[in-house]
């Protein structure tokens, strides 16, 4: 059967006396955990008569309340109930049960026990045979019994409580024209009126639910009606007679004074049952003492309400009150006032106080006294002190007492949640506790757990057990979901596996410090990855006014080249790089992202890279621009800049316009040619043609056919297709020149006569081309040194060719001269590389003369040194 959590466990011997089976002899006793001669004694003394069935009101069950019996010298807490099954004896008289039940009265007195919780507790208790019982009783309110007294009208109880005190032996019968209530409210009757007794008087009062004509000595019963040497009072018929003895009616007008000068019956009635030290009935003045120190009760809490309050004077009533009978207010201030004291400096007379009157009462005192202000700095301080103190004092009879001080304070309903949180933490680091119940608060509130887990984060706590330990059970099967904060700590340390942008949300919740603590925490357990997670919350703070402190956060976490970094938090941390340089005016938003050149693991990682860009710019217009032109940068980065922007073209096609933009600019740049070796896709190629860039083609695939080598009229061919209006401008010049000024003026003049031979003109528009642009002076020259020289050997051939044995027709008044040779340069020439490309030009020749083969070269077919097969002369 379950108990009150209430309830007192106190061990109880047990008898029962009855007539065995078939039996016709008288009783004895049957079974029990007493020694037969002492369950005897009580037994025959609960004897007060055999049951008539003809008297309603003394229908079975009969109880009857004991504190002593003839031959035992100490006090007990026993009740005896008297029933029948209907089974008879040997003669076929009905044979009757009497039930005794018996717990030592110290521990009943310490529990609280009046005869009402004893009579309840007995209904519940079970007995063993041959065994002891456990007897779990409760204590009786004060309020329940003032109630009582109450209905039944103070003068009426008060004045039998003062006849009992003068050694009546009472006898309540029902009034004139009335009857007697039912058991129960017996019971409560005959509590009630040993209530405004001392408790200490039980141990001589005894009482029952009715007496039948066998002489008996209990002290209040109910009955038909009164014997020799009895006093009947009928039940609850105003004012009962009065005591003949001065003490009795001392006492009785004690009562009557302190009744009125209360308005409170139940305070009177708690005061007594405070006084639990024993009152001899031949000591009735003590009894009028006890009533009389509620005035010192009073007046030691009223001290203390008005901050006045002594531990001397605390210390001089609780010798009188043991701390549990005073009431539940009384409790409080008293504990409280010696807690405030003993947690300042003192001579530790507090302390020393408190924990000799300790009762497993006091951690609940302690935490209603905190928790009767709202949470604050103050309350958390105090809180603190408190469980400092009952740390302290754990010990002898007060195990468990800090556990109980703080699971009462961070389990409080309706109490501030983000206080309990930091009284959790606090608890578990300075003393290494913690309780199941707060555990099951910080798991069932965020707000509790997030104070917590940023509490064990902030302080920077290499010992993750204490996360591990609520980890585990919210992980186990059938646990429920894991909060969401919870799972993203679990991330911060490597403690679980992976976390949402939901759950780091949940985790940062509005707390401004937050992602600093989630960033530092991370740093700290080298978990770089959740950075993904906290992208939104992390894009507002770059945005704010805290981005300086954010990126070096994110330099630390996130540091460029770490071969651990995940590709899509490295593209988070860049994205959020570049937005703080963006939002800083000095800054330059488009310099090279510095982590995408740390990333090695190939393709897969560039493409993890490219989705996150995707996804985080993705309706933010100028991040998108942003990470375009950092991806474009100065320099063309073929590796890792430019797989990457293909790769989200490829996912996002409307991004190639702000792409050509870039390129186009770039294209147009002094320094362009280092963008022509990227492999552009041909949409691209399209659209930047079409935007004024028609050499683009052209140029590449010039390019394409120098690096493979290719045939010289193939190359004529490239730059003819660039030539659609019969002129060679602009970048498809460059190149050309580029190409010339590399490979010589011997080649310039092979290319132009091949471009001439294909396309007649086009040789001589590259010529022109050159000759207008300033840039090519110095080729200008090489080239006219050039011609010169093949122009004289080109006359010499002619006067060879013109001798008598050949006549050559008459050409015009041109007469064939001679021309001297030509002068060899007067030193080293300089050497200018071609505009508009990486190609420099020839060292020149050993002998000072321009760095181009000899005329001789043309005559036969052979290889050139770059690669190229020019035609025989007249191969057309």
């Amino acid at each position: 059967m379950s108990e009150s959590p209430g309830a007192v466990p106190l061990p109880a011997d047990w008898a029962v006396l009855g007539k065995r089976a078939g039996r016709s002899m008288g009783y004895e006793v049957l079974d029990g955990s007493l020694p037969k001669d002492r369950a005897q004694r009580y037994l025959w003394t609960a004897t007060t008569g055999t049951p008539d069935g003809r008297d309603p009101d003394g229908e079975l069950p009969w109880r009857v309340f004991l504190s002593t019996a003839d031959g035992e010298d100490r006090p007990v807490c026993a009740v005896v109930d008297t029933t029948w099954d209907g089974s008879k004896d040997g003669t076929g008289t009905a044979s009757y049960t009497w039930r005794l039940l018996l717990t030592e009265w110290r521990p009943a007195a310490r529990a609280g026990v009046t005869w009402t919780s004893l009579d309840r507790a007995a209904a519940r208790t079970e007995t063993p045979p041959g065994a002891e019982a456990v007897l779990h009783a409760e204590r009786t309110p004060a309020s329940e019994l003032a109630d009582t007294i109450d209905r039944l009208g103070f003068d009426w109880a008060a004045g039998a409580a003062a006849l009992l005190l003068d050694g009546r032996h009472l006898v309540i019968t029902a009034p004139r024209g009335g009857t007697l209530p039912g058991i129960d409210e017996r019971v409560r009757v005959l509590d009630a009126v040993c209530a405004l007794l001392p408790y200490g008087c039980r141990t001589w009062l005894s009482g029952a639910t009715w007496a039948g004509k066998t002489e008996h000595a209990l002290r209040l019963v109910f009955a038909g009606s009164a014997r020799s040497g009895q006093l009947e009072i009928p039940l609850a018929t105003g004012r009962a007679p009065s005591p003949g003895g001065d003490i009795a009616r001392t006492y009785l007008a004690e009562l009557s004074r302190v009744r009125a000068k209360r308005e409170s019956t139940a305070d009177v009635v708690a005061h007594l049952l405070a006084a639990t030290a024993p009152v001899p009935l031949r000591e009735g003045a003590d009894a009028v003492r006890v009533l009389r120190e509620l005035d010192l009760l009073d007046s030691v809490l009223e001290a203390v309400r008005q901050g006045r309050g002594q531990t001397e004077e605390i210390g001089r009533l609780l010798a009188l009150h043991t701390l549990d009978t005073v009431d539940e207010r009384g409790q409080r201030e008293l504990v409280s006032f010696l807690a405030r004291t003993a947690v300042r400096p003192d001579d530790g007379a507090a302390s020393a106080l408190l924990a000799r009157h300790w009762t497993p009462r006091v951690p609940d005192l302690l935490a209603a006294d905190v928790l009767a202000q709202p949470a604050s700095k103050e309350t958390f301080a105090l809180a603190r002190k408190y469980l400092s103190l009952t740390h302290a004092l754990e010990g002898a009879g007060r195990t468990g007492a800090f556990g109980r001080l703080l699971t009462a304070l961070a389990t409080a309903p309706g109490y501030d949640p983000v206080w309990a949180g930091q009284l959790a933490y606090m608890a578990e680091r300075e003393y290494g506790y913690h309780t199941d119940a707060t555990d099951r608060v910080l798991l069932a509130s965020p707000e509790a757990g997030l104070a917590w887990v940023r509490g064990l984060f902030t302080n920077h706590a290499r010992d993750m057990r204490p996360l591990e330990r609520l980890l585990a059970p919210a992980a186990a099967s059938g646990a429920g979901p894991v909060p969401g904060w919870l799972r993203f700590a679990g991330a911060l340390t490597g403690r679980h596996a992976a976390a949402t942008e939901a759950d780091a949300t949940a985790f940062v919740g509005d707390n401004e410090e937050a992602w600093r603590i989630a960033l530092e925490t991370a740093r700290d357990h080298v978990q770089p990855g959740v950075i993904s997670p906290l992208w939104p919350v992390l894009r507002d703070v770059v945005r704010g006014g805290r981005r300086a402190e954010l990126l070096t956060l994110l330099d630390d976490l996130a540091r460029p080249g770490d071969p651990g970094l995940p590709p899509d938090a490295a593209a988070d941390a860049d994205l959020l790089w570049l937005t703080g340089r963006a939002a800083d005016p000095g800054s330059r938003p488009a310099a090279a992202l510095p982590r995408l050149r740390g990333l090695t693991d190939g393709p897969p990682a560039l493409d993890r890279y490219a989705d996150t860009l995707v996804a985080r710019t993705d309706g933010d217009p100028a991040l998108r621009d942003d990470a375009i032109a950092a991806l474009l940068g100065d320099r063309p980065d073929p590796v890792h800049g430019w797989p990457v922007l293909t790769r989200w073209m490829r996912q996002r096609p409307s991004i190639e316009t702000t792409v050509g933009e870039g390129l186009s600019r770039r294209l147009m740049a002094a320094d362009y040619a280092h963008w022509l070796d990227l492999d552009l896709p041909a949409d691209l190629v399209e659209g930047l043609e079409r935007s004024g860039l028609g050499w683009l083609r052209a140029v590449r695939r010039l390019r394409l056919a120098v690096n493979a080598r290719a045939e010289l009229d193939e190359l004529a061919r490239i730059i003819i297709s660039g030539c659609p209006h019969r002129s060679v401008t602009g970048r498809l010049l460059d190149e050309v020149a580029a190409l010339v000024g590399e490979h010589g003026s011997a080649f310039g003049y092979a290319l132009t006569t091949e471009l001439d031979r294909q396309q007649p003109g086009i040789g001589l528009a590259v010529y022109e081309g050159l000759g207008r642009d300033a840039r090519y002076g110095e080729l200008c020259a090489r080239l006219v040194r050039y011609s010169n020289h093949e122009e004289v050997r080109h006359r010499r051939i002619i006067g060879a060719l013109s001798t008598p044995a050949h006549t050559v027709p008459p050409a015009g008044p041109y007469q064939h001269r001679p021309y001297p040779p030509a002068a060899p340069p007067s030193g080293p020439q300089p050497q200018t590389p071609a505009p508009g490309g990486p190609r420099g030009t020839p060292p020149p020749r050993p002998d000072g003369h321009p760095a181009y083969p000899p005329a001789s070269a043309y005559q036969e077919e052979r290889p050139s040194r770059w690669g190229f097969r020019f035609k025989k002369r007249g191969d057309g």
